[in-house]
């Protein structure tokens, strides 16, 4: 047993040891993705035998671009005051990253510092925001099974979790929602070694990119894994992008030049429970007659042929059957612009309406507005579905089947 003092000392030996690295390009981390080797040439071994390896020298998925303020950011560098200071605040956050790989290990620890002291909302736990959680893949069914939760109290100390592993068994760790990463190590046993998982079972390589608010974020499940966008690249066995901005997806010009460099299986817009619509429900720069239309035509003129979803906002409505007038107006907008662009001739292009992307109980969310764990399973079943479609899976792939 590895005492808890002596987990410490490593641990930060371990960071200072990142934080050496920091100075490297993004580009030189990203070998890990070609050379599995990479994981372990940049491991330290403290007197215990653990060997830690650094997060950076890992196989993550999620990451979609190198030329990065921090390691783990969402967006580039060079966003700038054209799209809203959400976002470019909250491109640190890891929501969507995560690891996938194999180990022979028989013991698995993880240690992380979150990027933000501010670790949890009145509503949406600190597990779900600034945690981690496990999932280990059965051969059998070749499904990921949850295994455990990372929690965190301290975000100077930050978060710990070990867990014991069935050797040359396939690991998924979905990193922080609503929070971002001062740094992330594993330590496996001393002997043993990382290997990249092979090509998913779907055939599907590039990520599905979604693009929306702050139910795209994550907010607000009990834990990442179980965030919508998570669910659907399990269940869909496909890898994802997730670019949700609580309170920020306006859908600007620059933002439609940032997504469409990521080399794509599918774009999914979410945006509109961020935006407004004239005159009646007018926010300025935000509504949806400005920004939409420009967006998606320069999103579809740089990826003419990536498969688009445009998705009405998942609103509860009342207990007779209304929803909202603001977004109700928003979705016609969008229902408008999706048929005329399908009567100019696009193809590759699919809709998805709010119906049954709650349930029908009202019990999907925790606040009127943001999905419950029960709220983001329905939500990745109703987005799956299209998503499957979209991508051209059989039915037995898609979510909830």
């Amino acid at each position: 047993m590895i005492g808890t003092s002596m987990l410490m000392r490593t641990f930060l030996a371990a960071v200072c040891f990142m934080c050496a690295l920091a100075g490297e390009s993004a580009g030189q981390a990203d070998e890990a993705r070609w050379d599995s080797n990479m994981a372990l040439t940049n491991a330290v071994v403290d007197a215990d035998g653990v060997k830690w390896i650094d997060g950076r020298f890992l196989p993550l998925e999620g990451r979609a671009f190198d030329d990065v303020e921090c390691f783990f950011d969402r967006l580039p560098a060079h966003v700038t005051t054209n799209v809203n200071e959400g976002v470019r605040e909250m491109k640190h956050h890891t929501s969507g990253m995560l690891f996938r790989f194999k180990t022979d290990s028989r013991h698995l620890t993880f240690r992380w510092i979150p990027r933000s002291e501010v670790m949890q909302m009145d509503h949406m736990p600190a597990t779900g925001e600034s945690g981690i959680d496990v999932y280990r893949l059965v051969p059998a069914t070749g499904k990921w099974r949850y295994v455990n939760t990372g929690r965190i109290r301290n975000a100077e100390q930050g978060g710990t979790l070990r867990v014991p592993w069935t050797p040359g068994t396939a690991c998924l760790v979905n990193l922080p929602l609503y929070n971002g990463l001062k740094s992330f190590m594993l330590g496996i046993d001393r002997d043993a070694v990382i290997e990249a998982l092979p090509p998913r079972a779907s055939g599907v390589d590039k990520p599905v990119v979604f693009y929306g608010t702050s139910i795209t974020h994550g907010g607000c499940c009990s834990r990442p894994g179980l965030a919508f966008v998570n669910r659907i690249g399990r269940d869909l066995d496909v890898p994802v992008v997730g670019l949700g901005f609580s309170g920020s997806g306006i859908m600007e010009l620059e933002m439609s030049e940032h997504i469409a460099r990521i080399d794509a299986s599918c774009f999914v817009l979410d945006c509109l429970w961020n935006m407004g619509s004239a005159p009646d429900h007018a926010m300025a720069g935000r509504n949806v007659e400005e920004n939409y239309e420009p967006f998606i035509r320069n999103l579809r003129r740089k990826r003419p042929d990536v498969p688009i979803v445009m998705a009405e906002a998942c609103d509860v409505h009342d207990g007779e059957g209304e929803y909202s007038p603001r977004l109700d107006a928003m979705d016609r907008f969008a229902r408008r612009l999706y048929d005329r662009l399908i009567a100019e001739g696009w193809k590759n292009l699919y809709y998805l309406p709010k119906d049954g992307m709650y349930g029908d109980d009202f019990e999907g969310t925790v606040d009127g507005v943001h999905p419950n764990d029960l709220g983001m399973k329905t939500m990745a079943h109703a987005f799956g579905k299209v998503i499957g479609h979209a991508l051209g899976l059989d039915d037995d792939r898609r979510c909830g089947k």
